[in-house]
């Protein structure tokens, strides 16, 4: 039994060690842009609405227009059109784009958020949360759900 411990503890501190030595050959990517990295940074719903409004900021839902009309984050823009493209602002190195759509499952902004990549866009964002966690968090929103009367429960 002592033997099989002993091994034990040398296979993992062997495993440690391994692994602090990759992670150190392979630093985590600090300070690299979109660009570099190929994707959008993910957004928390606490920091969209910290931003929500500001110059230079766009927001992009990229919902069915079912699940537009019931709830929106007020000031974004109506992304699930044909040639959304065309909904993007000219000025790609100082715009911020953040994209959602209805939760953490839904891959569609993830998606678009790549197509705005390719385009030369640097400061592309994705709000994993959505809409339902928008709202479920108490966040204000436009649309025709705001009748529901439980979310006058979560209201921020």
């Amino acid at each position: 039994m002592k033997k099989t411990l002993t091994t034990l503890a040398a296979a993992l501190a062997i495993g440690i060690v391994g692994t602090t030595a990759v992670q150190a050959a392979d630093p985590a990517p600090k300070g690299k842009t979109v660009q570099e990295m190929r994707q959008p940074i993910p957004l928390s719903l606490e920091r969209v609405n910290k931003v929500l409004g500001q110059p230079g900021v766009y927001i992009l839902d990229c919902n069915p227009e079912e699940i537009h009309a019931k709830s929106h984050i007020k000031g974004s823009i109506h992304a699930n059109i044909e040639d959304w493209t065309k909904l993007l602002p000219a000025d790609k190195k100082n715009s911020f784009i953040i994209f959602y759509c209805i939760n953490r499952l839904c891959t569609v902004s993830f998606e678009a958020s790549l197509v705005a990549i390719d385009m030369g866009y640097e400061n592309v964002y994705v709000m994993p949360d959505g809409i339902q966690g928008w709202v479920t968090h108490g966040y204000d929103f436009e649309g025709t759900g705001r009748k529901d009367p439980g979310l006058s429960m979560n209201k921020k």
